[in-house]
């Protein structure tokens, strides 16, 4: 399986599709704020019981990213070191997501990567199994088109709403993604 990984589907359906597989391979997804604090993130891990909760975090605009990861962690991580899942050892056994966001016009899509290069076993197997449980759902199709090119590598389920890329977080973006992406014309066209 690939190093990167791109769906674009509503999140609440992406995470009721991966709780299984988080489940038996142990994973557990986070999501990282902004705190406010320098050099803090607010980390709110995932509970199926609260997912609706973990859902809605998607929609603030303290959303920054969000990830899986494998790593025993001793504690809660509500308030905890900005870039924690990017540093040793955690980085190890951890992948990163971005995206996901959606509005009653777009679709954000969903980009998942491998931090490293050689992860630890436990999460690489982890990421393995979740990419071919998400190939398995009925009605998605692959093949997104962005100006020339076609992205053979690009899942999505069909809809009403324009796709766009997930979010650079750049400096330089000026209003919203959404409007960013609109104006410049920065969107897929499902096949």
């Amino acid at each position: 399986m690939g190093t990167y990984f791109w769906i674009a589907m509503p999140i609440e359906t992406f995470f009721l599709h991966n709780n299984e597989t988080m489940k038996k391979y142990n994973a557990t997804a986070y999501i990282e704020m902004s705190s406010g604090v320098l050099g803090k993130s607010n980390y709110v891990k995932y509970v199926q019981e609260d997912a609706a909760n973990f859902i809605d975090c998607f929609s603030s605009t303290n959303y920054q990213s969000f990830f899986f990861s494998t790593y025993p962690f001793e504690s809660n991580l509500e308030m905890a070191e900005f870039g924690l899942f990017y540093k040793s050892p955690v980085s190890a056994y951890s992948i990163e997501g971005d995206g996901g966001r959606e509005t009653d016009k777009t679709r954000e899509i969903i980009h998942l990567r491998s931090i490293l290069k050689q992860p630890e076993k436990s999460v690489s197997t982890f990421y393995v199994a979740l990419q071919r449980n998400l190939k398995k759902i009925p009605a998605l199709q692959s093949s997104l088109i962005m100006g020339n090119h076609t992205y053979k590598n690009h899942y999505y389920l069909p809809t009403s709403k324009i796709i766009i890329p997930q979010d650079s977080h750049s400096r330089n973006v000026q209003g919203t993604w959404e409007e960013h992406c609109l104006n410049l014309g920065m969107f897929y066209k499902q096949k």
